[in-house]
C-alpha cells in the first residue's frame, strides 16, 4: 500500500492510501491526525502487523469509516488492531512529553483499562527504540516538508 500525505498551510492536509488492489481512500485532515497515522505506520511496519489500521485500510476499509461512530461500532477489530491503537497513542505521547520510565508497564496499564480479552503485548527494548526512532524520523520529515509537497510511504 502506498500512503501519500500532502502538506497544506491554509487548508486541511490530504492523506491518501492507494491499496494493493489500486483502489484509493483519502481524507482531509489536521496536523494531529497526520502524526497519529505516522505513529501507526512506524509501529505497524516495525511489528509487521497485517490486520491493524494499515491492514484494515489495505483490505478495503474507508479512512472515513474510522471517524464515523456507527461504522466504527461495526468494525471487526483484531488483536493486532487493539495493540496498534493503544501503542500508537503511547508512542505519540512519548514523542511530545518524553519517554515513559517503562514503556511496557505503561502500555500494560492502559491496555488493561480497556478490559480486553487479550494479554498486553510486550516489546523488547530494541523494538521500542526502533519504533521511537522511526516515528521521530517520520515526524521530522513531515515537519520539514514544504507546503504543497507530498510525503510518500510504502506499507
Amino acid at each position: 500500500m502506498q500512503i501519500k500525505i500532502t502538506k497544506n498551510t491554509n487548508k486541511p492536509h490530504v492523506i491518501s492510501y492507494t491499496r494493493t488492489d489500486l483502489s484509493v481512500t483519502w481524507m482531509h485532515t489536521d496536523h494531529f491526525f497526520i502524526l497519529h497515522d505516522l505513529s501507526h505506520y512506524a509501529l505497524e511496519k516495525t511489528l509487521n502487523f497485517k490486520t491493524a489500521f494499515m491492514g484494515m485500510l489495505d483490505n478495503g476499509w474507508e479512512i472515513n469509516d474510522f471517524e464515523n461512530r456507527e461504522k466504527r461500532r461495526s468494525l471487526s477489530i483484531t488483536e493486532e488492531a487493539w495493540y496498534a491503537e493503544n501503542m500508537a497513542n503511547l508512542f505519540l505521547t512519548e514523542y511530545f512529553q518524553g519517554q515513559f520510565e517503562d514503556f511496557n508497564a505503561t502500555s500494560n496499564d492502559t491496555f488493561k483499562m480497556l478490559q480486553l480479552p487479550y494479554p498486553p503485548l510486550q516489546l523488547d527494548d530494541n523494538t521500542i527504540n526502533t519504533i521511537r526512532n522511526q516515528l521521530s524520523a517520520l515526524i521530522a520529515s513531515w515537519n520539514t516538508l514544504p507546503e504543497g509537497e507530498t510525503l510518500t510511504l510504502l506499507f
